[in-house]
């Protein structure tokens, strides 16, 4: 009777540090799941991912092409959230002085016309880090002959879909591919 007493305990004891650990985790991994969530948002807009040969590089292509959605949806708080991220990775990015400079530009502003002007400015920045640095994917360098008062401005993409980031959604797909950057 005492053996059986013991092991009863023994069970509730282990059914509550189980049903505590349950309870822990599940709390813990909902807050994973909210993380991802907000990851996988910020990271939706890329359906062909490009990895180029330095991690805080492939980090920072990343963070444009965020730029370049919020400019598409003319999001200019997320352009600029995505600006700021941005700056704190080509920190890490010893070769990207010109790019940061020009990105934290971009961070300090909060008008979306400024932002696409500025945002040409990035796109040429980024582009002697980017070309031949691709490992995996393409990179599509596009350009609107209208943009920035008709002298025409480049941006980069993952898709060779034209998402035009300079004209708003009246013109949305004007522009056409003018190079591709992939790895060889």
């Amino acid at each position: 009777m005492k053996n059986l007493k013991l092991k009863l305990k023994s069970i509730a004891i282990i059914a509550f540090i189980a049903s505590v650990s349950n309870f822990t985790y599940a709390q813990h991994n909902h807050g994973n799941m909210n993380m991802k969530k907000s990851n996988h948002d910020m990271m939706a807009h890329n359906d062909n991912m490009v990895k180029l040969n330095d991690k805080n590089l492939t980090k920072a292509y990343m963070h444009y092409t965020m730029i370049k959605d919020a400019l598409v949806e003319a999001n200019s708080e997320k352009a600029q959230k995505a600006s700021k991220m941005l700056v704190k990775i080509l920190k890490k990015y010893d070769k990207a002085q010109e790019a940061e400079k020009v990105a934290s530009q971009m961070a300090s502003k909060s008008n979306i016309t400024e932002q696409r002007i500025i945002f040409a400015k990035l796109t040429t920045a980024l582009e002697p880090l980017l070309n031949d640095n691709v490992v995996e994917g393409e990179i599509y360098k596009t350009f609107c002959p209208m943009a920035n008062d008709g002298e025409g401005s480049y941006w980069f993409s993952n898709s060779s879909n034209i998402v035009n980031p300079y004209m708003g959604k009246p013109m949305a797909s004007c522009g056409s591919v003018k190079e591709t950057f992939k790895s060889m």
